[in-house]
């Protein structure tokens, strides 16, 4: 026999909420450009670290499919920030060479 929902159950319920690709891009670059800290987003989103950090992810992960990811500037880039950083050590790993591996 099925329950009905009560009006407790339905209370205690997370809404979900959908966020659009601009709202995402939004949170993602106020992550990069330290204008928000983690914490804050997670606050005002209503949302948890996984998910911002997923569109950290993806976002990186795009910018890197529609680059050229072994294409490097010879004069020197301006420093990005830690958290870029880590999150570009992350997604690009280093491809194996058959000689290295000898």
């Amino acid at each position: 026999m099925k329950q009905e929902p009560t009006v407790e159950n339905v209370q205690k319920r997370r809404k979900t909420r959908v966020f659009s690709a601009k709202e995402k891009v939004q949170a993602v670059m106020s992550l990069w450009s330290g204008r928000r800290s983690t914490s804050e987003l997670m606050r005002e989103l209503e949302v948890p670290w996984g998910i911002l950090r997923h569109w950290e992810q993806r976002a990186l992960s795009g910018m890197l499919t529609a680059l050229d990811p072994t294409w490097r500037q010879e004069e020197e880039q301006p420093s990005l920030p830690r958290r870029v950083e880590k999150l570009i050590e992350q997604v690009v790993k280093p491809v194996e060479t058959p000689a290295a591996a000898n």
